[in-house]
């Protein structure tokens, strides 16, 4: 396995804007955002894609992609809706890990 950007992030080696972290998962403020409050769910372990991804990791990711909306909604930015999106795979496409959840602010 090559360098992995989100690895490094999660292990503090790479400089992030952590919004949200625990056991599972960290959530940082995207660097390049598509929107206001773009956030990337991360789980602490490395997966490929979801589907190597067990019951845990996902039920982290989903746990914390709510609490990262509610906190959106709650936080005076303009929040009509909150989308999620995962990109695994060879789908990513510029994202050199796959293992991101999107969490837009519209």
């Amino acid at each position: 396995m090559g360098s992995c950007v989100f690895c490094e992030i999660v292990a503090g080696r790479t400089e992030a804007a952590v919004v949200h972290e625990d056991d599972g998962v960290v959530a940082i403020l995207d660097h390049k955002p598509a929107t206001v409050g773009h956030v990337l769910v991360i789980p602490r372990v490395h997966v490929v894609g979801l589907a190597d991804a067990g019951d845990a990791v996902g039920t982290a990711i989903w746990r914390t992609a709510r609490r990262v909306a509610g906190a959106l909604r709650a936080s005076g930015l303009r929040c009509d809706g909150v989308r999620l999106s995962l990109a695994d795979g060879d789908t990513a496409g510029h994202i050199p890990e796959k293992r991101r959840l999107d969490n837009y602010l519209f």
